[in-house]
């Protein structure tokens, strides 16, 4: 059996509906900050080049991130770093559930034991 993400499997125990997911899913996307934000408060990026990277990203489908290597502002590494410090600032789906009103902490921290305790058994 494939592990399931946790929003799904809030859903497939009824606490949640879809569209509380999305709703959760659409407010982390808002307050995760994006990469270039990030490089720029830790000086990896001036003003001046997060502008030419997204200047330049209008015109193509390819991530901020590559672009900003491919332009030699940054190196791959950079970039996971980055990305890895952005994760790490993403607020968890179950807190902004929590925060929303769709669920509570208590629902919360019994379900994420549950979830977890699946994970352990099938792995």
């Amino acid at each position: 059996m494939p592990i399931q993400r946790f929003g799904q499997y809030l859903i497939n125990r009824l606490l949640i509906t879809e569209e509380d997911l999305y709703e959760a899913l659409n407010l982390q996307r808002e307050k995760t900050p994006p990469i270039g934000k990030i490089a720029l408060l830790n000086r990896l990026l001036s003003i001046k080049q997060v502008q030419h990277i997204l200047n330049v990203q209008v015109d193509t489908p390819k991530l901020f991130g590559e672009l900003a290597v491919e332009l030699g502002y940054l190196s791959q590494d950079a970039i996971d770093v980055l990305l890895d410090m952005q994760r790490r600032s993403r607020k968890p789906i179950g807190e902004l559930l929590v925060d929303l009103g769709k669920i509570d902490k208590k629902t919360l921290d019994t379900e994420l034991e549950r979830y977890f305790a699946l994970i352990r058994a099938g792995s």
